[in-house]
């Protein structure tokens, strides 16, 4: 029988990525607005800082990774699994292979006990936007003397993105989103029917609680329904809080009939960037941002891409500088999305990498 050999020379760096050339500090992070937060979520977070390959973070761009629901900003800054490259190692890779311009990318890390902050200041989870804003982007910027700074994320993270840049147009010269939440229409209702059976199944909001985080059954993935329970809780805790009593929030449904409850309904749709960026504020905040890039997949599985469209025609209407991608592929497949993302965001930051014939964006 004849022999054979592995073709090591056709190994990619998907399937075995390199060493960073580049590298990740990782920092403890003691916040002080997040002290008090009603459940008693953790105030020292790591924060992982990606440094480019020639050490020199002065006057280099600063990218703001924000993670998906569940998801910890340290997470993306871990080497690839087999097969999968991290977010890191494609910002690596795009600098090292002369794409994009060397950069700094920090991943603060929004968790809470129900899995997700979407970055706002809620009276129910913490001032998670505060965390980014007032002391995230200023320690880093202090820290590694880094210039302009764009905001981007997948998911949670493209909501929180969209908001956080069109909140504060003054610290964000861009922002992107893939995949982000948008045209809450589309995408939370359809989740409402199974949280309510789960809910009423567990004998209310607090029992099903207690039963999950004792002990959380199988994986946690969409396709589970205490998972997609849980996410609609989490959503509600940021979207819909009651003021006058601190880590407590109103369900967007009630918990007898189902019924979709109107008031705080609308609660949840005023953080919906498609409203958004139509009312002055924010319109006029929108058309400072030099970029905003957003995508979808076509088969999305909360619709997502649809809600991309919707901003991005919204967005243009009010003179903002929008760019919309559509891929193909469902909610879960960022990864390549980055290697749009990354480059176009520094080229919108006034930057190009080292050589470069092409004008900045």
């Amino acid at each position: 029988m004849p022999s054979w050999r592995v073709p090591v020379e056709d190994r990619s760096d998907d399937v075995m990525p390199p060493p960073l050339a580049g590298k990740v500090e990782r920092h403890s992070h003691q916040s002080r607005v997040l002290e008090g937060n009603p459940w008693g979520d953790p105030t020292d977070r790591t924060l992982p800082v990606y440094v480019p390959p020639s050490g020199t973070t002065r006057g280099r761009p600063l990218l703001v990774l924000l993670s998906g629901y569940s998801g910890s900003g340290w997470t993306n800054f871990e080497r690839g699994r087999f097969f999968e490259e991290s977010l890191v190692g494609r910002l690596d890779r795009i600098i090292r292979t002369g794409k994009a311009p060397e950069a700094v990318m920090v991943g603060p890390d929004c968790l809470t006990t129900l899995g997700g902050s979407q970055y706002l200041n809620s009276t129910a989870t913490g001032r998670y936007e505060d965390y980014v804003v007032e002391e995230v982007v200023p320690w880093v910027r202090q820290r590694y003397g880094t210039g302009p700074t764009a905001v981007l994320g997948t998911s949670s993270g493209g909501f929180g993105a969209l908001v956080l840049a069109m909140r504060h147009p003054d610290v964000f010269s861009a922002a992107g989103s893939n995949a982000g939440d948008a045209y809450f229409e589309y995408c939370y209702p359809t989740d409402f029917p199974v949280s309510f059976r789960e809910l009423r199944r567990a004998g209310g909001p607090e029992a099903f609680l207690r039963k999950v985080l004792r002990h959380f059954e199988g994986r946690f993935l969409p396709s589970n329904p205490l998972a997609e329970t849980l996410s609609i809780l989490a959503y509600a805790s940021c979207y819909s809080p009651i003021e006058s009593e601190p880590g407590r929030f109103d369900l967007p449904f009630d918990l007898e009939t189902g019924a979709l409850r109107d008031d705080v309904w609308s609660r949840w749709l005023a953080w919906d960037p498609v409203r958004m960026v139509d009312t002055p504020r924010y319109s006029d905040a929108v058309r400072r941002l030099s970029y905003v890039y957003v995508d979808g997949g076509g088969q999305d599985e909360f619709g997502l891409d649809v809600g991309a469209r919707v901003f991005a025609e919204r967005a243009r209407r009010h003179g903002a500088k929008v760019e919309l991608q559509e891929f193909d592929g469902g909610h879960f497949d960022k990864g390549p999305r980055y290697d749009v993302m990354f480059p176009r965001l520094l080229a919108a930051l006034g930057l190009r990498p080292e050589g470069a014939d092409s004008p900045p964006l």
